[in-house]
């Protein structure tokens, strides 16, 4: 299951260090990510200190480490800032979000 963060945007990743071991980020080594079946939206990628972070439709995209099976959602609306990132989750804004920021905070 992918995740998105509601602190990060489509310039800015705000889960790094701690707060990225418990939500590892979805990155590529190298070349340019594809959708698999069922997801319609754009995929890009933003340089960050997660590395080559995947973003879907503008949102990062994360795998959260209680999901022990596939299918499982035990993320979804974690601290009220943790969804699960559907096949029509709206663009990103490059604006930054509400909140009181930081690299480890949300998890």
């Amino acid at each position: 299951t992918l995740y998105y963060y509601a602190k990060d945007t489509s310039t800015q990743i705000a889960c790094t260090g701690k707060c990225a071991g418990i939500w590892p980020p979805v990155v590529v080594a190298s070349g340019n990510p594809t959708a698999g079946p069922g997801a319609s939206g754009t995929l890009t990628v933003l340089q960050s200190s997660n590395g080559r972070q995947v973003l879907y439709n503008g949102h990062p995209v994360y795998v959260f480490s209680g999901d022990t099976a596939p299918g499982q959602a035990n993320g979804e609306g974690f601290l009220h800032l943790w969804y699960v990132a559907t096949p029509s989750l709206g663009s990103s804004s490059s604006s930054s979000s509400s909140g009181s920021g930081g690299s480890n905070g949300g998890y």
